[in-house]
């Protein structure tokens, strides 16, 4: 998967600063140096001779960065990513090794008067503070004064080359460990991103899919009532195609947004129970408790109307009195839907509806576990309460 190059953006802007400090570093010291008097001018030279020594490792890093990492490491070819890390190590530094010359520590010419000074702190030093051979095998620092060395580039100790080469080649080890750290930390966020973007949009198709099985079972159903109607009161049938047309407006172009309006989910439900008592008669009580008032508070479209749906399906007996009641009310930080209806069939089937089946996932997608589903039946009354957090 060919991620944008914005992913890839913060580790390259990582990598720019941290070589832009390396190669500022030396250009920084020696002004130090030249503004805190230590020069009559600016020692370009040495910026440059540090700068020469710098190239090698750049070079490195950028091989590691744009070739072995992404082609081998990254490909979980780790025998030859090894193999070609330290074939690349070795070369560049063994072709740097020998252009390596020892810079020439011949002293320039000095005046009179500072030999002079020097012999007389000479005479004065005893032997056992007189300084050891350099390790390198090179000559010991020596400075202009008690305590005092020179900082410039050609003094000092000097390493053979093959000490030069082992140092260098340690350096890189540790640059090339540095690096390979950095790039997977930056590579597992990036793939942690992804893995967030694909389950981004998993839940979202599955959110869709589940919320466009709703629109078919709620016209089946209404298309059942009007079928119903058709025998019994011609005029009232009428009145029932203009409500669902109403409905199905909703459905087509409001619904399909991520959220809406509570208000508008407020006038379906209304319209939607309107539509429901036009089939039924005086036997069937169905009482509302609906905010006139709503303030704009966005929701999920389409989270109640299957409890009401399912009230009038599995509630509504024509040969007894049956009960309906819908409240939906707003609290602190919580909107309240409450549906209880009376129980015609057994209550099992009115658990297992394709609509509560749909909402309780869902519910399950938008919110996790920051929401309040409960579903009781007792005493002969089926009885829903969902409570859904505000979004702010």
């Amino acid at each position: 998967m060919k991620l944008p190059y914005n992913r890839y953006l913060p580790e390259q802007l990582l990598y720019l600063v941290i070589w832009l400090i390396v190669f500022l570093t030396p250009v920084l010291a020696y002004a130090f140096i030249f503004f805190s008097g230590g020069g009559e001018t600016f020692n370009w030279r040495a910026v440059y001779m540090l700068w020469e020594r710098f190239l090698p490792f750049l070079f490195i890093f950028l091989v590691n960065n744009y070739l072995l990492a992404p082609y081998l490491l990254f490909r979980n070819k780790y025998f030859y990513y090894i193999l070609s890390t330290v074939c690349l190590v070795v070369v560049v530094f063994s072709l740097f090794s020998f252009s390596y010359r020892p810079p020439d520590h011949k002293p320039p010419r000095r005046h009179a008067s500072e030999e002079i000074r020097d012999r007389a702190y000479d005479r004065h030093q005893s032997p056992s503070a007189a300084q050891p051979d350099s390790l390198f095998g090179e000559r010991p620092l020596r400075g202009k004064g008690p305590g005092r060395g020179d900082l410039l580039p050609g003094k000092g100790p000097v390493p053979s080359r093959f000490a030069f080469m082992f140092i260098n080649l340690l350096i890189a080890i540790l640059l090339i460990g540095f690096h390979v750290a950095i790039k997977q930390f930056f590579k597992s966020v990036r793939e942690e991103a992804v893995m967030r973007d694909i389950e981004r949009h998993r839940l979202q198709m599955e959110l869709e899919y589940l919320k466009y099985q709703i629109s078919p079972h709620f016209f089946m159903n209404t298309l059942n009532n009007i079928h119903a109607l058709m025998d019994m009161d011609v005029e009232k049938a009428k009145k029932t195609i203009l409500e669902l047309s109403k409905m199905m407006r909703y459905l087509l172009y409001e619904s399909s947004h991520k959220y809406i309006l509570l208000l508008r989910e407020v006038q379906f439900l209304n319209n939607y129970i309107e539509l429901m008592k036009i089939r039924y008669t005086e036997k069937v009580c169905v009482e509302t408790s609906l905010p006139a008032q709503v303030p704009e508070i966005s929701i999920p479209p389409l989270l109640f109307i299957s409890f009401v749906e399912n009230a009038f399906k599995h509630g509504v007996s024509y040969r007894n009195n049956s009960y309906i009641s819908v409240s939906l009310r707003l609290e602190e930080e919580h909107v309240v839907f409450h549906c209880v209806n009376t129980i015609r069939e057994k209550a099992e089937e009115q658990h297992k509806g394709i609509g509560l089946e749909n909402i309780r996932k869902r519910l399950k997608l938008l919110y996790g576990n920051n929401y309040t589903l409960s579903i009781q039946d007792h005493s002969g009354r089926f009885e829903v309460l969902l409570m859904i957090p505000i979004q702010p």
